[in-house]
């Protein structure tokens, strides 16, 4: 077969509808469509009708999906677009009147593209985000991917817990993209042995992993078993033995192949691993394109508007020395980085079957945020890049595409980790972070007693029902990783506390003879409303079940 290439984005926010605003909650979300969904989903939009034949796959978590179709959230959105467009305008009268004429300029840039992306929004896209993409996905041109219910880390939770992220995930991707997503984005990157199992009885066929973790061990034919009582916050996942069925497979001939996605212990599930050396083209800090002078500066906002009229000029300047942005000479930039990008691909695929007489799948992972969000000029460098494909190759391909044209047929084993520091688990659990994980056990426990208890009447499942979303909720990865990386310490204790304090009153509501308190529990529904159609019984099958 032809070699291939694949862009994997992945697009994810922490539940925050209705928990404050700037600097952290719900603004986030907004941030996020006017800066990176609006652009990527106009873009893509815009090069289907122009018949450029690009292929990108998308992770889309559950719990982003769950709050960009929210009635509220999308309110806010469409005044939140209204008042960037207002402080453009106002902006762009007071500079001219105080004779920054160029800065004058960029407010009406800024105008001119918040209008019409509000447009999009509002017009073309009928406020509905999910729908813009699934209308991609029906036409091949993007492959969606799910992920865990709410990013939840999968090797720190209990098997039980595990199902019903994965069940819960799932569901929701079906309901509101109108497809039943078969690739999911494991939340950061995170796997343990036997997880593979897991998401084959869910039905995925494939997921993403670092080229670290490909470890070349071979693999046992087996499924993944409770080891009774075990559970190791302390030092990596927990405890699991595989329960040999078939007999062993042969490893892989030679060293793993970055080029190669691989079947992973003995399971139909694939893994694919991200090629590091060209996504760090984009992603590293030192030689990565977001760094260069000409682009725009995230970190310098104007002080009235909160707008950014600033370049990076230097990566060791200070703030105060940076010089004024100027489009044109970072559109010059897009274009050289993008023909440099593709030319490194080729290389690539070029040395790689040289090297081997293979063909190859070069993927290339990123956050979707850091495309217009944080890198202002990425969607235009990503467009420019499957342009470049398009006309020359290599073939840009989803990778569900790719697995159904080439199934692989070589198996691994993978190493336990995630992308975090030295590829373990301890940005998410460590001494800052210890007692999270003691809370959620202990909730996990309290959940499963909960369940077998709790009788069939309406009031007692509702609650019940809650009780599960709001488990659900405190176990997002997003809450140890702002602790532990400091950018949201507070807020992130705070949302954890609130999730866990609702979640033992709703098991209280959910207990036999408990009164039923409608008020209070409506209170607790308004409060926390994600999944709707949340099923209590998809916690199975773990230690506390």
């Amino acid at each position: 077969m032809p070699d291939a290439f694949a862009i994997v984005l992945h697009s994810h926010l922490p539940y925050a509808r209705g928990a404050g605003r700037w600097p952290h909650g719900e603004e986030w979300i907004h941030e996020a469509v006017l800066g990176t969904y609006l652009p990527i989903l106009t873009t893509l939009h815009d090069l289907r009708a122009a018949d450029v034949p690009f292929r990108v796959t998308i992770g889309l978590t559950p719990i982003l999906l769950d709050q960009l179709a929210d009635r509220d959230v999308i309110h806010r959105t469409v005044q939140y677009i209204e008042d960037q467009i207002r402080r453009a305008e106002t902006d762009h009268t007071h500079l001219r009147a105080e004779g920054h004429v160029h800065r004058a300029e960029l407010a009406e840039f800024y105008s001119t593209i918040y209008r019409s992306l509000g447009t999009a929004y509002v017009a073309r896209f009928d406020r509905d985000i999910p729908a813009a993409f699934a209308d991609l996905a029906r036409t091949g041109h993007v492959e969606v991917l799910t992920s865990a219910a709410t990013h939840g880390y999968l090797p720190l939770l209990d098997e039980a817990a595990v199902h019903l992220q994965l069940a819960t995930g799932r569901r929701t991707s079906r309901q509101l993209l109108g497809i039943e997503p078969t690739g999911i984005w494991l939340p950061e990157c995170a796997y343990r042995p036997g997880l593979e199992t897991i998401l084959e009885e869910h039905g995925f066929t494939h997921f993403f992993t670092d080229a670290s973790m490909l470890s070349g061990m071979p693999a046992a034919r087996g499924r993944l078993r409770r080891s009774p009582g075990e559970r190791d916050r302390s030092g990596g996942a927990l405890a699991a033995i595989a329960e040999l069925e078939r007999p062993p497979v042969p490893p892989p001939a030679e060293r793993p192949d970055v080029f190669r996605p691989y079947l992973v212990g003995a399971s139909d599930v694939v893994a694919v691993a991200r090629h590091p050396d060209v996504s760090g083209q984009v992603w590293s800090a030192s030689i990565g394109y977001p760094g260069d002078p000409q682009y725009r500066e995230f970190h310098r906002k104007d002080k009235r508007s909160g707008l950014r009229y600033w370049r990076v000029t230097d990566m060791t300047s200070g703030l105060d020395a940076k010089a004024e942005y100027v489009p044109h000479a970072a559109s010059e930039r897009v274009h050289a980085h993008a023909e440099h990008f593709v030319s490194v691909v080729r290389r690539e695929l070029e040395a790689h079957r040289e090297r081997t007489g293979r063909d190859g799948l070069l993927t290339v992972t990123f956050d979707s945020e850091l495309f217009g969000h944080w890198w202002f000029e990425g969607v235009d460098w990503l467009a420019e890049v499957l342009r470049r494909m398009a006309a020359g190759g290599p073939h840009a391909a989803t990778v569900a595409e790719r697995l159904a044209a080439s199934p692989p047929e070589e198996r691994i084993e993978l190493r336990e980790g995630s992308w975090g520091k030295a590829n373990d688990h301890s940005t998410w659990v460590n001494e800052r972070t210890a007692w999270i994980w003691h809370e959620l056990e202990r909730m996990e426990r309290r959940f499963a007693d909960a369940r077998r208890a709790t009788s069939s009447d309406a009031f007692h499942q509702r609650a019940l029902r809650q009780a599960a979303r709001e488990l659900l909720l405190a176990s997002a990865s997003d809450w140890p990783f702002l602790v532990t990386t400091g950018q949201a310490a507070d807020y992130a204790v705070e949302r954890f506390r609130s999730h866990s304090l609702r979640f033992h009153r709703a098991c209280e509501l959910a207990r036999p003879g408990t009164a039923d308190d409608e008020v209070e529990l409506r209170s607790l529904e308004h409060a926390d409303d994600p999944f709707p159609d949340v099923d209590p019984n998809d916690f199975a099958a773990g230690a506390f079940s």
